[in-house]
């Protein structure tokens, strides 16, 4: 059976690498073999032993992270083969976890991180024959534990958000660790603000490093060179048992999954003042009390809207580990520009359900319209509580016509963007009572996603930019009129972006409905308008490239080095900017955060281009 699912998953690779697909994979596997080599430098770089075995844990503590979550929010992995294909053959669940635990080897993947993986021969060059034999067994050991956790973790979501209160917790742990991968920065600045360089990171998350299952290999071959027998053979024998009970565990998840439906558990409370009062307010309150009893029924949209909530709170938070609160202000504007980042795709997630809005005329505006009272509900009052509390505790005066601007703007541009984008880039996803087994099966919104973050934040430009006004020119006055323009500019992004939405809708109802329904629709050349256009492997690879490196000039090189001289700091870091001597910090950094729009708006418009020319040579009339 092994041997067939891997004949099989090999002619799904070589039938389905082409276009875009074929662009990403080749531009994924020169990034993966980037982080791999960097990895092996690592491994062999001249540094003080305690210092070069803490960041070498730290590289691989990366690793296994990235095999975790990585697969989660790229759509679950491969499911080109599902365990619900061999529901009906008889078969022990272990062998079928076998089996597919086999088929997770194959692929690009794996190979990259096997040459990660690889630096533990490396590292071990140094500590003698005794460990560098054993390195050579640690390698497959390593690989072998990090595929059978992920597709562990992906089986257990899958299993966890089928009632409410684990959708919420496990929101919680997939924000907690994301939120705690980005601001690794601030175990850097403790190290070096401490002098802890030298001697490598703190105590406590060097042995944290050492035992997370990414760091036994590396404690086996300290403990090799140190002649501690006893714990090397109970690390290496941790990186046996692990993937071992992973399977097994894994082999009863995957008989739940294919035996069993997701119990939606819980009482069913239809009626709540609120919900009435809504009913009761016209076709646009009874749209948003439906959405609102959606976005509490359907797991999925309830893990995505509390992951932004918990997001935001780690996030602010972990800078508190260095004693600094500049960043309490913003919880609330990261988690309204991450709730409308997962929101932008509703009739996606919605599937075919679009048919019982487009026969019935006259409802498009309510709908959308709706939609969007009931995600301003949902976002609004946490966002606003947040705010408050984070600019009370770790906020100044000036904090707050910024903060409370900067969330006006966003609220009103979240929730005209999340309608707009929902219609003009709809992405298809599975019907939700046919979602697989990954629990964020919601399609391949990632470029979605990642558009959402850089776009949201421009809606509260002009208000950022009239408290900059206020602050340069000590008129408190004006900065409070940041509000005020937070306000205005708030309600109009929703009322435009809104009426431009629903104006599509009403328009192109029956090409967004086929293409979520597969790319058939009402009309001979419906799917020739609707069906999603392949771009050539080259043309594919470029777009794809402009969208992954658009990030490091707008962000890194950008936006964050403005900050950072607007607030006058002295800290230089990687940011090129600040190596800079006036006058020419503010232009350089300025001409990244232009370079870096540039790169996303032509990444977008070559893709839009190709499909109007593919349009036009079908004899299309472009939409």
């Amino acid at each position: 059976m092994v041997g067939v699912l891997i004949l099989m998953k090999l002619r799904v690779l070589a039938n389905s690498t082409s276009g875009a697909r074929a662009g990403g994979l080749l531009l994924g596997t020169v990034a993966g073999l980037a982080l791999a080599v960097a990895t092996l430098m690592l491994a062999g770089a001249e540094a003080g032993p305690v210092l070069r075995a803490d960041l070498f844990a730290a590289a691989l503590a990366v690793w296994l992270f990235g095999w975790l979550l990585g697969p989660v929010y790229t759509g679950g992995g491969d499911d080109s083969i599902r365990p619900e294909q061999l529901a009906l053959i008889p078969l022990p669940p272990l062998r079928v976890a076998v089996g597919f635990l086999a088929v997770s080897f194959v692929g690009v993947g794996p190979l990259i991180s096997l040459v990660a993986f690889s630096a533990l021969v490396v590292y071990a060059a140094g500590l003698g024959l005794a460990a560098f034999t054993v390195a050579l067994v640690l390698v497959p050991l390593q690989l072998a534990m990090v595929v059978a956790l992920s597709r562990l973790m992906l089986a257990a979501m899958a299993l966890a958000v089928r009632s409410r209160l684990s959708a919420v917790l496990s929101a919680l742990v997939n924000a907690g660790v994301n939120a705690t991968l980005n601001q690794s920065w601030v175990l850097l600045w403790a190290a070096v603000q401490f002098g802890l360089v030298d001697q490598g990171l703190p105590a406590g998350f060097s042995t944290l490093l050492r035992v997370l299952p990414s760091g036994w290999a590396l404690v086996c071959l300290d403990a090799v060179a140190r002649g501690d027998w006893p714990l090397a053979a109970a690390a290496g024998a941790g990186l046996v048992a692990l993937p071992a009970a992973a399977v097994l565990i894994w082999s009863r998840l995957l008989l739940r999954r294919t035996t069993t439906r997701p119990a939606h558990r819980g009482p069913r409370r239809g009626r709540t003042p609120l919900l009435d009062r809504l009913d009761a307010a016209g076709p646009v309150g009874g749209v948003a009390a439906k959405e609102l009893r959606t976005w509490s029924r359907d797991l999925m949209r309830l893990h995505l809207r509390w992951f932004a909530i918990w997001f935001g709170l780690v996030y602010t938070l972990w800078p508190l580990a260095i004693g600094w609160t500049g960043l309490l202000p913003w919880a609330g504007v990261v988690v309204v520009v991450l709730a409308a980042a997962t929101s932008a795709n509703l009739y996606g997630l919605d599937g075919t359900a679009l048919w019982l809005t487009l026969v019935d005329p006259g409802t498009v505006r309510a709908d959308v319209r709706g939609r969007q009272l009931a995600w301003l509900i949902q976002v609004a009052p946490v966002a606003l509580a947040l705010t408050v509390a984070g600019t009370v505790l770790g906020g100044g005066a000036w904090t707050w016509p910024w903060a409370l601007g900067l969330l006006a703007a966003l609220l009103g541009g979240g929730a005209g963007l999340i309608a707009y984008a929902s219609v003009v880039f709809l992405v298809p996803g599975p019907e939700p009572a046919r979602r697989g087994g990954n629990p964020l099966d919601a399609g391949n919104i990632f470029g979605q996603v990642l558009a959402m973050l850089v776009v949201v934040p421009v809606t509260a430009v002009p208000a950022a930019g009239v408290a900059l006004l206020g602050d340069r020119w000590g008129s408190p006055l004006l900065s409070w009129a940041a509000v005020a323009v937070g306000l205005v500019t708030g309600a109009a992004c929703a009322w435009w972006l809104g009426r431009a939405a629903y104006r599509r809708l009403g328009e192109h109802g029956p090409e967004l409905l086929g293409r979520m329904s597969g790319g058939g629709a009402a009309g001979p050349r419906a799917g020739a308008r609707t069906g999603r256009v392949k771009l050539p492997p080259r043309q594919a690879a470029l777009v794809t490239l402009l969208m992954v490196v658009c990030w490091i000039p707008l962000f890194p090189q950008g936006l964050v080095p403005l900050y950072l001289i607007w607030q006058g700091s002295d800290t230089k870091l990687w940011f090129l900017a600040l190596h800079l001597g006036d006058p020419y910090r503010v232009p350089v950094a300025a001409a990244m955060a232009v370079l870096g729009v540039a790169l996303l708006w032509l990444g977008a418009g070559l893709s839009r281009r190709w499909e109007r020319a593919a349009a036009r040579d079908r004899g299309v009339p472009e939409p």
